[in-house]
């Protein structure tokens, strides 16, 4: 993989574990501190998609950084993919920052 390929996937890899842990952090707050079991169900079943998805991150970043490559048929695909989860972790960051600005 060419050092642009692996600094493309570094990137979008950094980016969406820092929403990730961003995600996962309210997650776990709104799981403890919400009345309503399906609101709790809700806010649990969202931190593990959020732990999943920096897991993830953390994994292929490791793999950069130790092998020099992650293991993949073809990197522009996989640019693509993580591009769109990447944007999936941004939009419930964004989602989650509005929701606490409209509490204070």
């Amino acid at each position: 993989m060419s050092i642009t390929w692996r600094a493309a996937v570094a990137g979008l890899e950094a980016a969406t574990a820092l929403c990730a842990a961003l995600n996962l952090a309210y997650f776990l707050h709104r799981v403890i501190s919400v009345d309503s079991p399906s609101r709790r169900a809700a806010a649990f079943v969202l931190a593990l998609i959020s732990l999943g998805t920096l897991a993830e991150s953390v994994v292929v970043i490791g793999s950069l950084e130790t092998k020099g490559f992650v293991p993949l048929a073809a990197p522009a695909a996989w640019v693509v993919a993580w591009a769109l989860t990447l944007a999936g972790t941004v939009f419930i960051s964004a989602l989650i920052l509005k929701a606490i600005g409209n509490r204070e």
